[in-house]
């Protein structure tokens, strides 16, 4: 059984559509997909109202929206792949400088302060470090850093 629909409300459908999608979108940051299907309904509602049929607007609303897809994609593939990226937690004291805290003796744990922290550490060279020397972190292990005298 098919509707008859007044052909004038027809394109305040496809804004209706369009709109719905757009504040989906405002919900869900950082997705941008109902983005793309917003502005298909929105150039479907522009043919809606030149009284294209509803196959070439239902037609329009998919090409449209898989087009802008793609160029929003594109657009943000590109600013993903040159962004620059941060080591974080342990990753980021990886070649930073700081100063033994508590001594650090052969196989036995001292402390440095990082930045304000206070980390265990272990010594790289097997050499006792004095406190208030100053050290640089070689890499972590576990929750230790190994550490070498600057």
């Amino acid at each position: 059984m098919f509707w008859i629909v007044e052909p004038a409300i027809v394109p305040y459908f496809w804004l209706t559509l369009a709109i719905l999608f757009l504040f989906a979108e405002l919900g869900t940051p950082g997705l941008f997909i109902f983005i793309a299907f917003s502005v298909g309904f929105f150039i479907s509602a522009v043919t809606a109202f030149f009284e294209a049929s509803f196959v070439v607007q239902c037609w329009t609303a998919l090409i449209s929206s898989i087009l802008a897809f793609t160029i929003l994609k594109y657009f943000f593939a590109s600013k993903i792949k040159n962004a620059v990226t941060e080591d974080t937690n342990t990753d980021a004291l990886t070649g930073r400088k700081g100063v033994v805290v508590k001594i650090v003796e052969p196989n036995k744990k001292g402390q440095v302060k990082i930045g304000g922290e206070i980390w265990s550490a272990i010594s790289q060279d097997n050499m006792i470090l004095q406190t208030d020397e100053v050290i640089k972190v070689l890499r972590v292990v576990g929750n230790k850093l190994i550490v070498r005298k600057l």
